[in-house]
């Protein structure tokens, strides 16, 4: 759907208008001089609920927070330029690592004060480059709709991650008329290798210690129910990466929690002592392997899914990756196993799991 508006209106009404186009319903921020016209935008916007701050720092967390537990866009608005944005960096760089969705506004100094050492003057745009997915400095009025329909896409298409928006002040002041917030763009469903489905199903055949580790891509995907189906059709334990024991209901009878370094002992060795690991959505990265065998075995085969190229075989070599969405690759794997046989050859594995589990319980 096209939303469109066809009177003048500020730049501040202009990003308002791209949050609600896109669903936003809470805001966090610190009014400031700055972005003055925003604030009054967001004032008299009663679809989006403002959350005001007594400090950008904190502020940036809580939105980070937000974005991860519900898997939306967090907002956060500096008011000011210069100390209202350095104030922003911690938490856009955790949320870069957390690979958050993320999207920080801050206010600008004037464009025709740029490079004059004006009040408050910072290089914003190099100073966010370098902890965010991408930095945008907004250069007119008329690009407002156009830039920030880009950022709020970005922080939430293939890996998450935070963006930034950089706009002066009189680019927040200018008026234009605006003829759309929101356009929808066509997404194009990557293909999945039939030969490589074929070859995992395979590989779990083989297996007797299989295991199967969720990390941050099946909640972002929202996948959490297609995991369990597997996990149940395959007769296989499941495990998450480090920072994500929520991946799935800890009711579930073959989930057994958190693994790794800072993992619990039942999911931890499950992963340390398996002959076949299939790794969907997750980096095996540093907190929950710390990059060693020591916490994951050396001699299983790893199966890897996840939307971000460079962390396929990234730390561990792999049997088979896919670079894909979790949320397709689980529909073809459950789908080409409804017409499958399979050998099931480890029972005894995972009974020995549920009766360890017994025991921490």
């Amino acid at each position: 759907m096209v939303e469109k508006k066809n009177h003048p209106i500020t730049g501040g009404k202009a990003i308002v208008e791209c949050l609600k186009a896109h669903n936003v319903k809470y805001v966090f921020g610190l009014i400031g001089s700055a972005t003055m016209e925003l604030f009054d935008a967001l004032y008299h916007e009663k679809s989006i609920t403002f959350i005001d701050v007594r400090d950008e720092r904190t502020g940036t967390h809580m939105a980070d927070a937000f974005a991860r537990a519900s898997g939306s866009h967090g907002i956060i608005i500096a008011g000011q330029n210069g100390p209202g944005a350095t104030n922003l960096v911690t938490g856009v760089a955790q949320a870069k690592a957390a690979f958050s969705p993320l999207l920080s506004i801050a206010g600008a100094i004037a464009t025709e004060h740029q490079g004059k050492d004006a009040f408050q003057e910072v290089d914003q745009q190099k100073l966010f480059e370098p902890i965010t997915k991408k930095t945008f400095s907004i250069k007119n009025t008329k690009s407002i709709a156009e830039d920030l329909n880009k950022a709020l896409k970005l922080s939430m298409h293939g890996k998450w991650g935070p963006v930034h928006v950089n706009i002066p002040r009189n680019v927040l002041s200018g008026i234009e008329k605006y003829d759309t917030f929101k356009i929808e763009s066509k997404v194009d469903n990557k293909k999945i290798n039939k030969i490589d489905l074929e070859k995992i199903v395979s590989l779990i055949n083989q297996s007797s210690k299989p295991v199967i580790i969720c990390g941050a891509g099946v909640k972002n995907s929202k996948t959490q129910e297609d995991i369990i189906m597997l996990s149940k059709n395959l007769n296989i334990p499941v495990v998450s990466s480090a920072g994500h024991g929520d991946v799935i209901s800890c009711e579930h009878e073959l989930y057994s929690g958190q693994m790794g370094p800072r993992g619990n002992r039942v999911a931890s060795s499950l992963v340390k002592e398996a002959d076949f690991i299939l790794a969907i959505g997750t980096r095996l990265g540093f907190n929950s392997t710390f990059y060693s065998y020591d916490n994951i075995s050396k001699s299983a085969k790893i199966v890897q899914i996840d939307i971000d190229p460079i962390a396929i075989g990234r730390y561990f070599s792999v049997e088979i990756g896919i670079q894909n969405d979790v949320k397709i690759f689980l529909d073809h794997l459950n789908s080409l196993l409804k017409n499958k046989s399979l050998m099931n050859n480890h029972n005894d594995w995972v009974e020995s799991f549920k009766k360890k589990e017994n025991r921490i319980l």
